[in-house]
């Protein structure tokens, strides 16, 4: 009976394909974690997220809060000297 001849693969192509599948694996992987929000939306079966009637989206303009104001005061001996020192610049 004749047997049949099996081609031998190179060590070359084996090595390249341990190497590359393991690495486009791995990104594909790190794509689908980075666009992960993006993906769900695509099989989210409730919609577009609704807000309550109370809140805005941001659609209106408002002035910005200054709630955290800086918390340093420079006294007016030091903050002369300052002057002094930019305007000699």
């Amino acid at each position: 009976m004749a047997q049949k001849k099996q081609k031998k693969r190179s060590w070359l192509k084996t090595l390249l394909l341990f190497i590359f599948t393991p690495i486009i694996i791995w990104v594909l992987a790190f794509l689908a974690w980075f666009f992960w929000r993006d993906i769900a939306k695509l099989f989210d079966k409730r919609g577009p997220a609704k807000t309550p009637p109370g809140i805005s989206r941001g659609t209106e303009k408002s002035p910005p809060r200054r709630e955290n104001k800086s918390q340093e005061k420079i006294p007016e001996e030091e903050r002369r000297k300052l002057d002094e020192i930019l305007k000699n610049r």
